[in-house]
């Protein structure tokens, strides 16, 4: 009977050591397994990524200049650009660019958020597309998804219309673990082939009445103009192999009329929607306008747009800089200064921790001494609504705007793309409004990293809550490898 007991006992425990063991082992592999992943999506990264020699030629700032050919043109036949300051009727200026729309229209954004002018701007490229306009549009993969965002209604009806075509760029793939870092930031709307709208402006509301973000309505241009050269880079980011079309089989189009009859209402009380517009006429006639983009990938990309912005600052004697937040390393940060130091005047405007809705700012900000020195004057935005443009002034002559953050993930990780305009005429509208909104609204950063005194802006408190978690991303660090 001692020896049944003892055999007894000894299966017992022998089989609470199988399943012990089994158990740690599965917890030991599925770890292993996560850190492997984790691996895999950030090593990519780590690579070294620099522009070549023959790749250059193109981002200097002779290749941005226009040349005598370009100045030679009669004025009729130069291409216009209008700087549109994010608003009410700059959103009611692009409804227009839709309702004029004959032919095409391509558009490709971020993400949409749920809001009244989200749903304004998707009804009004339906009614697009039932006048018989092509339209395409492309959205992030990830971030920019329709449904949840824009109302149901309509979302059915672009997913099914026979003349409108949606498309997802790099949708999540856990087979590419590089790529979950990729999301695609552009923001671009081409009609007709010889119109675009180019920003920093996601679709929504806030992005139009609660950010300060700007665009520019580029007109008079074409297949050889600045349009031509935007709609090259739509067709091959619509034909990358990370962009991939979306349908649905349910087809209900029956709120279509109470979709439009709020449009409606909305876009009828505009000034725009009434008076005729010459689209020849608008703006100011520049003599090059240069779309540039960052190559279209899901793994680490050559800072194509970051070299061109140093090349600008290196052979200026003024440049202006203004972002949401900057979050650069090592090398880039001893370039600004290099560059900074080459300048009489050399001004980065970014936000204030008061009014940051970004948590990639928390790296800029508890890091902030590595852009204090006496070449770099560093101005934070002090306004309620946060900073969102993406913009650059060269020597009064040279401006930059699109959708391009001045930091690693736009040098590297995202597609981006950006305007490089030559002219002193329309800089001067953009200087002038960089001085009076924000130049006028900030606080400059003293090199003891406090604000210096000012007679007439005042800087706010900010909550602890706020404080600890943007101290808490910082620590963290995440936000150098995923913002």
């Amino acid at each position: 009977m001692k020896t049944l007991y003892r055999k007894k006992a000894i299966a017992l425990y022998e089989t609470h050591m199988r399943v012990g063991f089994v158990i740690k082992t599965v917890v030991f592999y599925l770890l292993a397994a996560v850190l492997w992943y984790v691996i895999a999506v950030i090593s990519p990264y780590m690579a070294t990524m620099e522009i070549s020699q023959s790749q250059n030629i193109v981002l200097t700032r002779q290749a941005f200049s226009a040349t005598e050919q370009n100045k030679a043109v009669p004025i009729e036949g130069k291409e216009r650009a209008l700087l549109m300051p994010t608003s009410e009727s700059s959103f009611c200026q692009r409804l227009r660019l839709i309702e004029d729309a004959q032919k095409t229209i391509d558009f490709m954004v971020y993400f949409a958020s749920k809001s009244a002018y989200s749903d304004y701007f998707y009804t009004a490229l339906v009614r697009a597309a039932e006048r018989g306009v092509k339209v395409r549009i492309i959205q992030d993969g990830k971030m920019g998804k329709l449904d949840g965002y824009v109302s149901d209604g309509i979302v059915n009806i672009i997913y099914n219309h026979n003349n409108i075509e949606l498309y997802y760029f790099n949708k999540i793939n856990i087979f590419d673990p590089a790529g979950l870092a990729t999301i695609m930031h552009d923001k671009v709307i081409i009609v007709d082939g010889d119109k675009m709208i180019v920003g920093g402006a996601n679709m929504g509301t806030s992005a139009y009445l609660h950010n300060y973000d700007m665009e520019v309505l580029v007109t008079n241009s074409g297949e050889d103009g600045s349009v031509g050269q935007a709609q090259r880079y739509f067709n091959k980011m619509l034909n990358s192999d990370l962009t991939e079309r979306t349908k649905r089989k349910k087809r209900d189009f029956s709120a279509k009329s109470k979709y439009e009859r709020k449009y409606l209402d909305f876009y009828q009380k505009s000034e725009l929607a009434q008076k005729e517009i010459d689209y020849s006429a608008l703006g100011v006639p520049v003599d090059k306008i240069t779309y540039l983009s960052n190559p279209i990938s899901s793994t680490k990309k050559a800072p194509v747009i970051m070299q061109a912005l140093y090349n600008l600052m290196e052979s200026s004697k003024k440049s202006v800089l203004i972002t949401p937040y900057t979050l650069l390393e090592g090398d880039k940060i001893k370039r600004l200064r290099r560059a900074a130091a080459r300048n009489d005047e050399f001004l980065l405007i970014t936000n204030s921790l008061y009014n940051s809705k970004n948590v990639g700012y928390a790296d800029y900000y508890y890091n902030r001494d590595k852009y204090l020195n006496s070449n770099i004057t560093l101005l934070e935005f002090q306004q309620k609504y946060q900073l969102h443009a993406k913009v650059a002034s060269f020597d009064d002559r040279y401006s930059v705007i699109g959708s391009f953050n001045f930091d690693e993930r736009s040098a590297h990780i995202d597609t981006e793309s950006v305007l490089i305009i030559d002219s002193e005429d329309f800089n001067g509208v953009l200087q002038e409004y960089i001085d009076q909104t924000f130049v006028a609204n900030s606080l400059q950063v003293g090199n003891n990293n406090e604000y210096l005194p000012s007679d007439t802006v005042k800087s706010h408190d900010v909550p602890a809550k706020k404080k600890f978690q943007y101290w808490l991303y910082s620590a963290l660090g995440v936000v150098r490898c995923l913002i």
